[in-house]
């Protein structure tokens, strides 16, 4: 059989080509023969960055997230090492700065590096670039929520007093009404007066008896004018005088500072150009808030079960074990299987009771699950950590309600404690009945257990 080398050759050449060509595309998509500059950034919460994640600079592609270290102590900062590509390098100024941005509404996260402006000058490779934090939808609500109870509560004491003052008027009107009908009914002096001759002279002998006391009177009048006298020799008068004059201007300005804090509340409360004054303007604007929150809410769990996305939700961790009864989740393999990692806490010893009588973690329970933390270092940051509570109380409502709340103290440690994300830590109350795979058939207080990726 004879070999054609001309078409063996051919051959060669074209997949050597060929390979080079997809080698050359591939390494250029990952930007493998781009020369690169290193930077570096400091983040409170990488939200949802890792080693991998992308980084533009001003919208631009221009490299990626190489390394992430974790802080030695809560209050410290992660440090990420931004690669970039240095035909970039010159936009990068003194005053640029880094945020954390998404690709839509469910899109991965990056780091996007702000242009400088031309006045600055360009930084040094290797330079920690500042970072600020993402503002959290749940912050802006918690804000707006409380700006609305400080104005119902504004608003409930201006219609308090109102009414405070509506009733004082009615009543004084009450009472003038009831003097006027006791005088025309001949109660009290005045009455007497109009209707009783006998009273009426005795008042006219009283009137002749003040006559008599002003001629008395006019006698100690000249000693008054002797002693006033004096007092004008001293200027008395006239430092009086200079003090009321200073304390009408005080009232003077007191009354011009109440009307000016009056109309500006009259103008903040009061209605704007299509007639809704403040507290409804707010009202409008929370519950636009809220159902702006559940809509979005809603397209989220509608695109959790959506063919095409279902897949890429659950591998983003976005079910979680609410989802599933105790019995449910005691016959799923995935969190049955003996690969999981468990760690038992007992109530006697892990838990206690604070001055108001609440149960707590006690300080042998913390000591126990930093030791776990510890020795699982950092494959604990990105495992899902499963945390089922025990009770043995007397009834199935007790012992579900103890349970929970275990789960609940124990998942919250984790969460301030190690900084770890909430989206990572299930709770899951299973009374005094453990799952099969745990080799205990009852217990009471707690459980962590950290469950092994699926293979």
């Amino acid at each position: 059989m004879k070999i054609n080398y001309a078409v063996v050759g051919v051959f060669v050449l074209s997949a050597v080509s060929l390979f080079s060509v997809g080698l050359f595309l591939i390494g250029n998509r990952q930007k493998a023969f781009v020369h690169h500059v290193d930077f570096f950034t400091k983040l409170n919460n990488v939200n949802g960055i890792s080693p991998g994640s992308k980084v533009r600079v001003s919208g631009f592609e221009a490299g990626q997230v190489t390394g992430v270290e974790i802080p030695d102590r809560p209050s410290d900062k992660f440090r990420l090492k931004l690669h970039v590509d240095s035909k970039l390098h010159r936009l990068i100024r003194s005053d640029s700065f880094v945020t954390v941005e998404s690709d839509g509404l469910v899109g991965d996260k990056f780091l996007l590096i702000h242009e400088g402006t031309d006045q600055e000058h360009e930084v040094a490779t290797g330079t920690t670039l500042p970072a600020k934090e993402p503002i959290e939808l749940a912050a802006v609500i918690e804000k707006m929520t409380g700006l609305m109870d400080r104005a119902n509560t504004a608003i409930g004491d201006i219609t308090t007093k109102a009414d405070n003052t509506l009733d004082a008027i009615t009543s004084t009107v009450n009472n003038t009404n009831a003097i006027v009908t006791g005088i025309r009914s001949g109660k009290g002096m005045a009455g007497m007066l109009l209707t009783d001759q006998q009273t009426a002279t005795a008042a006219k002998d009283a009137v002749g008896n003040a006559r008599q006391a002003a001629a008395n009177l006019n006698q100690v009048t000249v000693q008054g004018k002797q002693v006033m006298a004096d007092l004008q020799s001293r200027d008395l008068f006239g430092k009086a005088e200079s003090t009321l004059n200073n304390a009408k201007e005080a009232s003077r300005q007191l009354s011009q500072t109440s009307e000016q804090v009056s109309l500006t509340l009259t103008d903040a409360l009061g209605p704007d150009r299509s007639g809704e004054n403040a507290g409804q303007n707010i009202r409008e604007t929370l519950s636009n808030v809220n159902l702006a929150t559940a809509n979005m809410a809603d397209d989220t769990e509608a695109l959790k079960h959506e063919f095409f996305f279902r897949g890429f939700f659950k591998k983003r961790g976005y079910y979680s074990v609410k989802d599933l009864t105790p019995d449910q989740y005691r016959s799923n393999p995935y969190f049955n299987s003996q690969r999981n990692r468990r760690t038992w806490l007992n109530a006697a010893d892990a838990f206690g009771k604070d001055s108001n009588g609440t149960e707590v973690l006690s300080a042998a329970g913390e000591r126990e699950i930093d030791q776990l933390i510890g020795a699982a270092k950092d494959s604990a940051v990105n495992q899902p950590i499963i945390v089922e509570g025990y009770s043995s109380q007397a009834s199935a409502a007790d012992e579900m309600v103890t349970s929970r709340s275990r789960s609940l103290i124990v998942a919250h440690y984790l969460e301030k404690h190690f900084h770890l994300s909430a989206k990572n830590i299930g709770v899951i109350p299973l009374n005094a009945t453990a799952p099969p795979s745990s080799g205990k058939d009852s217990w009471d207080g707690a459980c962590i257990v950290l469950v092994a990726h699926a293979k």
